[in-house]
């Protein structure tokens, strides 16, 4: 990627300026975190009218931003918008645009009703935060360097947050009863479709990938139905608990902590690769996909888990609770505010959040063949009360994870 470039600046006062930003421009990254100064260009450049870069004042975008957006799209100029209050960037494709236009839409009709709900909410109380750094120095976890802020912030939150553990109950950590609370919420209260549709047991004798594995709570149903199991995973921390999980269950498998949009392992290496809500966590995700599909063995099968954007929890939860009832889209952008509420924290992290429609999803699996995406997770306690009964209806519409299956070419 190059240290900078030149583009068109759209101030939210209606302004064009011929730039130079000191950071890289690339669209198949979703959204970044970026300190940019902006720099007028004494000359002309060319370049400029290829690259659109639209400043955002808070979460919901005006009308005449969305008619240049989509002006510059429909000339197959590359477009961004820019929350310098957020230190963020997220490329715009048509896509991207529908979804800020219906987030519009959503904001003009319910903004006057979200106030009144706002009336009768109890005020939140604000997070709990501890300093990742003086956590970190306690712990001796080791950390990637990366370059990269929301990297760094996947390890601040997966280090000291493990994914999972606050459904321990009162099993003492560190303990197999409290590895086993963990996976009984998870396979009977929280997501029971799960085993069969991620396939735990129809592996035996293969060799199984997971890109962040967490606690180790899904590898360990690969591993002990037999198949030969990998972890590779950003934060230290889970991998110490996924060894401390395998250990006490009398299992084996490598744990290896490292970047996956890098893996370190040779073509062809895996029978499966598996990735459980992981995707949408890393900036680049096309370039962690094609990681997928270079280490997995020809006929080799991924299995893998994002977040929907055509959720009941994306427009409900965050969008209509987190967004508009809470009043964080007056500041915030959407991918703000997933990255602020979606994970359960106790440092305030931030970690990135992405949603994917089942279109974006199956573009970014495209060098795949036969693929299948299915839509699940949506529990009764998230419906209110009227739509409890037609939960299974919903659930393959408007569940929380989308599920891609696809094979590599033989």
């Amino acid at each position: 990627m190059n240290a900078s470039a030149i583009c068109t600046y759209v101030t939210p006062d209606r302004r064009e300026r011929q730039v130079c930003l000191s950071v890289a421009l690339d669209p198949a990254i979703e959204r970044a975190r970026v300190m940019t100064q902006l720099v007028d260009c004494v000359a002309p450049d060319p370049a400029s009218a290829t690259r659109l870069v639209m400043e955002a004042a808070g979460g919901v975008l005006e009308p005449w931003q969305l008619t240049r957006l989509a002006t510059a799209l429909a000339a197959d100029q590359h477009a961004w918008a820019y929350y310098p209050h957020e230190q963020a960037i997220e490329a715009v494709d048509r896509e991207r645009l529908a979804t800020y236009a219906r987030v519009r839409r959503v904001a003009r009709v319910l903004r006057p009703v979200a106030s009144v709900a706002a009336l009768g909410r109890r005020r939140r109380s604000p997070i709990a935060v501890h300093a990742a750094g003086a956590q970190r120095e306690q712990s001796g976890l080791a950390r990637i360097a990366t370059g990269d802020a929301y990297k760094d912030a996947a390890q601040d939150q997966w280090d000291f947050n493990p994914a999972g553990s606050h459904y321990a109950g009162a099993a003492p950590s560190h303990t197999l009863d409290w590895f086993e609370a963990i996976e009984r919420h998870r396979y009977h209260q929280y997501a029971p479709w799960m085993p069969e549709v991620m396939e735990f047991d129809r592996h035996r004798g293969r060799d199984v990938l997971e890109i962040g594995g967490g606690l180790g709570t899904d590898l360990s149903q690969f591993a002990r139905h037999g198949a030969r199991v990998t972890d590779v995973d950003i934060s230290s921390g889970h991998l110490r608990l996924a060894q401390e999980n395998f250990a006490l269950r009398g299992l084996g498998g490598r744990f290896i902590h490292h970047d996956a949009e890098r893996l370190p392992f040779d073509d062809a290496s895996f029978d499966v690769v598996y990735s459980n809500g992981v995707l949408h966590h890393t900036p680049d995700t096309a370039r962690l996909v094609a990681e997928i599909h270079r280490v997995l063995r020809p006929g080799g099968r991924v299995i893998a888990m994002v977040y929907a954007e055509s959720s009941f929890h994306f427009w409900y939860r965050q969008v209509w609770v987190h967004g508009l009832v809470e009043g964080r889209l007056r500041d915030h952008s959407i991918g703000e505010v997933l990255s602020r509420t979606v994970e359960v924290t106790d440092n305030d992290a931030r970690p990135l959040v992405k949603v994917y429609s089942r279109a974006r999803l199956d573009r970014l699996f495209g060098a795949f063949d036969q693929r299948v995406t299915t839509q699940h997770q949506l529990t009764a306690g998230e419906l209110p009360l009227p739509l409890r009964p037609f939960r299974s209806m919903l659930e393959p519409h408007a569940g929380w994870n989308l599920v891609v299956k696809a094979v590599r070419a033989s």
